[in-house]
């Protein structure tokens, strides 16, 4: 396994609805091809073990490398030269956090603790997708292998042992409520839904719930999105998403969630709708990231454009109506935190302890076999083997207090590796034994 000092250790960097507005945090919101190509240039950099999280409300990358410190600053230099976004930018909303305080981060972030809306049930699936793309590229090992299955668990935990997923509220939900707000009676209007992601189709689900009138679904997937219509809304008219457009001329709601580069809607696009229109009033909901809208639509006269981060007065009233809940849920993640970190940090203690057995049982064999060729080649094998046997209850009995130690430094100081001071108790160790 190598030395203590190699043992590798868990970091991220993160920029989330905390931190940052929508229109930074989307220039470090990668597509698959591009999260792919920046995961390979963190492998080339040295960074052993990584999986790249982008939902709506966050962008954060989750890592593993002997060299913590050295590694985070790779990964600030390349997120820089992907997202184009200069560090002098950026520096006051990227986060990076280590160790104990990485982990207990993930897991709050598995149990929607870190959410926008808390108690909501999308950031699960999101984090588990994110994962799999990157145990797909094979970037993943046995620390972060470990830290996202504990997370998963917790958020099971906090799901099944509290009640802060109990009658949950979603983005999705949210972005609904609001066209309610704006209009009394959803029957008699009508809505085109841009995207049938899982976003879309809780968007979807809603909208059906409170009888939202005409129903359009635009996606580049037309199947994916006859699918949702047949178990969701059997009679909502599937078109392709370049014909969005069109269909946005009629529509009364909006409300966009696709995965693209470019704009859906830019603001001459929306002009035109609007002149097409007449005075009727237009009512976006833009909750993707990157965004789907152009920011300078909300500019026109007639268009009530509402971005991810207009969304926050809701979740915030959500948030304090939750708090009994989330103190439950915190106490949760925080005892599987202290789980995970005490077998993450027994594990500087593995190498220091095989090299330990393995130079006294070297010593050992090598006493014995001087020992049998001299001194007691009188032994029949059998007899022989008992002294054998004997010495190795000698070497185990010795070594069990020495090697607890090890263990208890390894443990002593949470949230820090404790290579070098494991090595400096190896070295005293060896030491006391050496001639």
């Amino acid at each position: 396994m190598g030395d203590a000092a190699d043992i590798r250790e868990v970091f991220l960097a993160g920029i989330s609805h905390k931190t940052a507005p929508v229109e930074l945090r989307e220039r470090f919101s990668f597509d698959a091809d591009r999260a792919r190509l920046f995961m390979e240039r963190a492998a080339a950099r040295g960074i052993e073990e990584i999986v790249y999280v982008s939902t709506c409300n966050r962008v954060e990358v989750y890592a593993a490398a002997a060299d913590a410190r050295r590694a985070v600053a790779a990964l600030t230099e390349i997120l820089g030269d992907f997202s184009g976004v200069p560090s002098s930018e950026s520096e006051g909303a990227v986060y990076r956090k280590y160790s104990r305080e990485a982990v207990k981060h993930l897991l709050s972030v598995a149990s929607s603790l870190d959410s926008m809306v808390v108690g909501e049930n999308e950031i699960l699936g999101q984090l588990r997708e994110c994962f799999r793309a990157a145990v797909r590229e094979k970037k993943t090992g046995p620390v972060l292998n470990k830290l996202f299955h504990q997370a998963f668990r917790t958020a099971k935990r906090v799901r099944t042992e509290t009640g802060i997923a109990r009658n949950p509220l979603s983005i999705a939900f949210i972005a609904v409520e609001m066209a309610r707000k704006i209009f009394e009676d959803l029957a008699k209007r009508r809505a085109l839904l841009v995207g049938a992601g899982e976003m879309g189709e809780l968007i979807l689900r809603y909208l059906t719930k409170h009888c939202i009138g005409e129903m359009v679904i635009a996606n580049r997937s037309l199947g994916n999105a006859e699918r949702i219509a047949r178990e969701i809304r059997p009679d909502a008219r599937i078109i392709p998403l370049e014909d969005a457009a069109s269909a946005a001329r009629e529509a009364d709601i909006i409300v966009t969630s696709v995965s693209a580069r470019d704009f859906v809607f830019t603001a001459p696009a929306a002009r035109e709708i609007m002149k097409r229109r007449g005075a009727k009033p237009l009512f976006i909901i833009d909750i993707a990231v990157p965004r789907n809208i152009d920011p300078a639509v909300a500019e026109l006269a007639g268009i009530f454009l509402y971005n991810i981060d207009d969304l926050k007065t809701i979740a915030e009233e959500n948030h304090k109506s939750r708090m009994g809940e989330v103190e439950m849920a915190s106490r949760l993640v925080e005892a599987d935190s202290l789980e995970f970190m005490e077998w993450y940090e027994g594990l500087a203690a593995v190498p220091a302890i095989n090299r330990i057995q393995i130079q006294f049982e070297e010593i050992r064999r090598r006493e014995l076999d001087r020992y049998r060729k001299k001194r007691l080649k009188h032994l029949s094998d059998e007899d022989f083997g008992i002294v054998a046997d004997l010495t190795n209850q000698i070497m185990t009995k010795t070594l069990h207090n020495p090697i607890t130690h090890l263990k208890k430094i390894a443990g002593s100081s949470r949230g820090h590796r404790g290579g070098r001071s494991i090595e400096d108790a190896v070295r005293i160790i060896m030491e006391m034994f050496e001639k």
